[in-house]
């Protein structure tokens, strides 16, 4: 009965952390507008279609619902050929183990972990447009239970004009197992739009994208593009989740460092906040 009642959490959690961890932010910059900006070609995160050549090491220290702690570090080179390597991590620790049997003490505590390694690729193959691919691994583990997965994002960027550009995403492709039984994935298509009003120096953002077994997804999200400090702002609108995040960077020399705050509709799993830290090179 002991291990039936860890299977049974460590499906709770696992699947939060394993299949879900797919689903949730990165980092600072992704979470700041709610997931919204396939067409920004900022991050492979919301699309492997890069556009801009910035050198940069970051970290990132994440909290997100219900007490779950991770870090995103990556790092991105390239003029030509742009390539982004990342190292991912989440987990839950001290987790009460109780037997069949209520009682006031737990049996014990335990802790579960998820980590992700990525690296993409992009590059314009001598055309107007971007093209992208990203590879990610993808490993779990509690008692006698372990998830596994290889995921396939790719994503094309076309600049219409110098004020509006497009973006397409195919992700979470691949297969994910846990022990040696397949899970379904939550696949994703999404079509995405940047239009720069460059007077005011705003991006206005707008995605739609459908994911598996979710339905369709609607976001929305505003980016300020000043010299020293800028606000990112996004909603996302789905039948089962509707969310809204805040942002605010700061750029000092060759350092950028950004903070979101992420509310759900579920308030009592807390509000999830995130921090970069960034060194261009």
């Amino acid at each position: 009965m002991k291990y039936c009642i860890i299977y049974l959490i460590y499906f709770s959690i696992s699947f939060c952390i394993g299949i879900q961890g797919l689903q949730i932010p990165e980092n600072s910059h992704i979470l700041s507008t709610s997931g919204t900006g396939i067409a920004s070609g900022n991050t492979p995160g919301l699309n492997p279609a890069l556009s801009n050549n910035n050198t940069f090491i970051q970290f990132s220290i994440n909290n997100w619902l219900g007490d779950i702690n991770g870090s995103h570090t990556s790092i991105k080179w390239g003029k030509n050929i742009l390539q982004y390597l990342s190292i991912q991590t989440w987990g839950v620790d001290n987790i009460q183990l109780r037997g069949e049997q209520p009682s006031t003490e737990p049996l014990g505590k335990f802790s579960v972990n998820f980590l992700s390694i990525a690296y993409s690729i992009s590059h314009n193959l001598n055309t107007p447009y971007n093209f992208g691919a990203r590879l990610k691994a993808n490993y779990s583990h509690l008692f006698i239970e372990s998830m596994q997965g290889l995921i396939i994002d790719l994503g094309v960027r076309y600049e219409l004009n110098s004020y509006l550009a497009s973006g397409i995403v195919l992700k979470n492709l691949g297969f994910e197992y846990v022990n040696e039984d397949k899970v379904e994935l939550p696949q994703e298509i999404g079509l995405g739009f940047q239009l720069n009003i460059t007077p005011i120096s705003i991006f206005l953002l707008t995605d739609i994208a459908h994911i598996k077994n979710r339905g369709l997804e609607k976001r929305l999200g505003i980016k300020t593009n000043y010299k020293l400090i800028n606000i990112h702002t996004g909603i996302t609108m789905n039948e089962g989740r509707n969310s809204q995040a805040l942002g605010l960077s700061f750029k000092i020399k060759k350092w950028l460092i950004t903070y979101s705050l992420y509310k759900h509709e579920n308030t009592t799993l807390g509000f999830p906040t995130f921090l970069d830290i960034r060194r261009y090179i």
